[in-house]
């Protein structure tokens, strides 16, 4: 895994107030890597997406001397797949070898079950393989809002619920609800400048 833990552990932490209780990222993560890695010996990593309201937080983990042209097969796994979260995004794993994972899909039923029906082959064949983690900026907005609704007494489910549905209900999305909430309890605690 070239994604050091901390990195997976700071991706889990900033997703966790979205997901349910129960979800255990890292683990998932590293169930099916090492599910890849068995099946396909051309593994040149795999890439994390959140889809957070319009914006992604991505962790990649690549060989660092992988480039995009290196990348000749790809196998796309939906959050949906792995996780109880309800969100949008997924796992791609890219391999060197051409359709690798086409011939070991199958691999991956001891893991996700019948859930191996949502994996796409192949689609993801030009990827941003800009190691790291992105994205970081949208889900801060998002945590602090949940963080004060818990400091506010509710629980971390409630303070999420609480967030979708005003932003679904204003059309606006997570971070711009988040947003809102934020600049409003800043407009609360200091005093207004007039210019």
């Amino acid at each position: 895994m070239y994604a050091s833990a901390r990195q997976v552990a700071e991706f889990d932490q900033l997703t966790a107030p979205l997901m349910m209780s129960g979800s255990d990222l890292p683990h998932s993560v590293q169930r099916l890597e090492e599910t890849a890695k068995l099946a396909v010996p051309s593994l040149l990593g795999w890439s994390l997406t959140v889809r957070v309201s319009g914006a992604n937080v991505t962790l990649t983990s690549i060989d660092p001397s992988a480039t995009a042209a290196d990348v000749r097969a790809s196998l796309r796994v939906p959050l949906s797949a792995f996780l109880t979260g309800g969100l949008d995004g997924g796992m791609v794993f890219y391999a060197a070898e051409p359709h690798a994972f086409y011939h070991y899909a199958g691999d991956f039923v001891p893991v996700l079950g019948p859930a191996i029906c949502l994996l796409r082959t192949d689609q993801d064949l030009n990827p941003n393989l800009a190691a790291g983690l992105r994205g970081v900026r949208e889900m801060d907005v998002i945590n602090q809002a949940i963080a004060v609704l818990i400091t506010g007494g509710d629980s971390a489910d409630t303070a999420r619920d609480w967030l979708q549905a005003t932003a679904h209900s204003s059309h606006l999305t997570l971070r711009q609800s988040a947003q809102n909430l934020l600049s409003k309890l800043t407009a609360k605690v200091s005093p207004a400048h007039h210019h």
